[in-house]
C-alpha cells in the first residue's frame, strides 16, 4: 500500500484525472502523466462489483503493483480506472494483466 502522500487528493485527482496519456487493457485504464514525484489513485466504480469487499480486494491490488513501480524508480502519476472484467479474473491472471499494462506506459515514456 502507498503512503497517504503519495495517494492523489481530491483536488489533485481532479486536476491529473482527465489528463495524461491513456493506456487501455484487458483490466484497467491508466491515465498516465510525467511528473518530478510519484502519485497515484486507483478507482474501483460499483460497476466492477456491487460489495465493497470485491471493489477493496481489486484495489489493494493494484496498490501492490503501483507499488512495485514507486520501488522501481519511476516518477509520474498514475491514475488506474479498473474495469468490470477484473472481477471474473484469478488472482495471478489480473496480476499479470496489470504489469503488462504498467510494462507498456514504462515503455512508450
Amino acid at each position: 500500500m502507498l503512503k497517504r502522500s503519495e495517494r492523489l487528493s481530491r483536488q489533485q485527482f481532479s486536476e491529473f484525472g482527465r489528463g495524461g496519456k491513456r493506456f487501455h487493457g484487458e483490466v484497467a485504464t491508466i491515465s498516465f502523466t510525467p511528473h518530478e514525484y510519484f502519485h497515484a489513485a486507483v478507482v474501483v466504480s460499483k460497476k466492477v462489483s456491487k460489495l465493497a469487499v470485491t471493489r477493496n480486494t481489486l484495489r489493494r491490488r493494484v496498490y501492490a503493483q503501483l507499488y512495485q513501480v514507486k520501488l522501481s524508480g519511476r516518477t509520474g502519476i498514475f491514475v488506474v480506472m479498473v474495469k468490470p472484467e477484473a472481477a471474473k479474473m484469478s488472482r495471478l491472471t489480473f496480476k499479470d494483466a496489470v504489469t503488462d499494462l504498467i510494462g507498456r506506459i514504462q515503455k512508450a515514456a
